[in-house]
């Protein structure tokens, strides 16, 4: 039985694990540090798999964070396309799918999360976008495909649709749920981005889902008939939480982990898409399943694996970039008791910021095509707690200065 020892061991290669790994080797530069993972690839970026990548806009070698020459080093030696199937969190040794034993001190579970599958009647060929060979077998799909069948209007499910729109690939979606993106904006902006969406060629079709697939044709629970040559499924992730289930760690939603990113066995921590989070700020559990939250992780846990004790404090934020759009959302945008609109609130040419206030505090907002300068400023007042009910006016001037309100 082959065995490796490690100081730091990081179980998987994305957003989180790839984070990680930088920060312990400026950390601790003389420790030494394994990443297994079960991708084929050294760490790559994946917001790019639905986009650039996608529309053939961004080669392949850009989206690797490294050249391969980085990861030849004497402290930090990187596992391709192995698995760890147990811990031993008695004795701190992880048993990969090959047999081989990785004895380490501290260890960072990075697992991240798989396409949800649906239970469709005739899907068994449908497509999931998670990985660069994902990616690979939708550009495939989409250079012989006139039309497309997306099911999920969620941020994956938009992305993708936007980038097989912009390549000539007449799409439909089909989303359960009475409006897009249901989890993250209210259904003002949710119509207002749609209109715009549809104006540049994306076919919605709203609170249907899809009963059966036929050969080419998809059958929606209303008895409509969508005419498709290539299906994707974008229905979210469910996370990778199996190795944690065999290792006797606490799961529920994710591998639960403190506001330290601690787990339940000691001296082994979890973050990216599979933590499911205590966050002080609120009061509450979550799982966030976007790239700032894992880059963030990743660094957190591994400056609390290198002997800090710093409490998960971030102010939950997601981006995409779709056609013409950018946008940028955080904190909280459905739990409010009153909103402002800064800037163009239309579909024409979308430029505005919602802004979400509880009890005169900004909360959260939703930003399409605004600077980035504002977002600082309102990432600010979230983070800071400031108290603008008599400014509110002050809020949907453009021509106030936001950095006021911090003063």
């Amino acid at each position: 039985m082959t065995e490796k020892s490690c100081q730091y061991l990081i179980i998987g290669s994305g957003i989180a694990g790839y984070n990680a790994m930088k920060e312990l080797l400026e950390l601790k530069p003389d420790s030494k540090i394994i990443m297994v993972t079960s991708d084929r690839y050294y760490p790559y970026d994946r917001p790019p798999l639905s986009k650039y990548y996608l529309r053939g806009e961004m080669p392949r070698e850009k989206l690797f964070f490294e050249s391969d020459d980085f990861y030849r080093r004497d402290n930090l030696e990187v596992i391709l396309g192995k698995s760890v199937e147990r811990i031993d969190v008695n004795s701190k040794e992880a048993i990969l799918n090959d047999g081989s034993v990785i004895s380490f001190v501290k260890a960072l579970i990075t697992t991240g999360g798989r396409p949800r599958r649906l239970n469709v009647q005739g899907s068994d060929n449908a497509l999931y976008l998670r990985t660069l060979d994902d990616a690979d077998k939708i550009r495939e799909s989409a250079s012989k495909s006139r039309s497309a069948l997306i099911i999920g209007a969620g941020f994956i499910g938009v992305e993708v649709a936007s980038s097989l729109t912009t390549l000539g690939v007449k799409t439909t979606v089909v989303e359960v749920m009475p409006y897009i993106w249901n989890t993250f904006v209210d259904e003002k902006v949710s119509r207002v981005i749609q209109k715009y969406l549809e104006s540049k060629g994306i076919n919605f079709i709203l609170n249907d889902s899809v009963r059966e697939i036929q050969g080419k044709n998809a059958i929606t629970s209303s008895g409509k008939k969508i005419e498709a040559d290539m299906l994707l499924i974008a229905v979210g992730i469910s996370p990778n939480v199996e190795l944690a289930q065999r290792s006797g760690i606490q799961v529920d939603n994710g591998i639960v982990v403190n506001e330290y990113l601690e787990t339940s066995a000691k001296d082994i921590y979890a973050a990216g898409d599979v933590a499911n989070i205590f966050d002080p700020r609120e009061g509450r559990r979550k799982r966030i399943e976007h790239w700032n939250n894992a880059e963030y992780t990743g660094k957190l846990a591994a400056r609390n694996m290198a002997g800090s004790k710093e409490a998960y404090n971030f102010i939950s934020s997601i981006w995409s970039d779709i056609f013409d759009l950018h946008i940028e959302s955080a904190g909280e945008t459905r739990n409010y008791d009153e909103y402002v609109i800064r800037g163009k609130f239309n579909s024409d040419n979308p430029n505005f910021n919602v802004i979400y206030l509880k009890g005169g505090v900004v909360k959260g907002y939703v930003a399409i095509n605004r600077d980035y300068s504002e977002l600082e400023v309102l990432n600010k007042l979230i983070e800071e707690g400031i108290d603008v009910s008599n400014k509110k006016n002050s809020l949907v001037d453009e021509g106030f200065d936001l950095k006021e309100l911090l003063k």
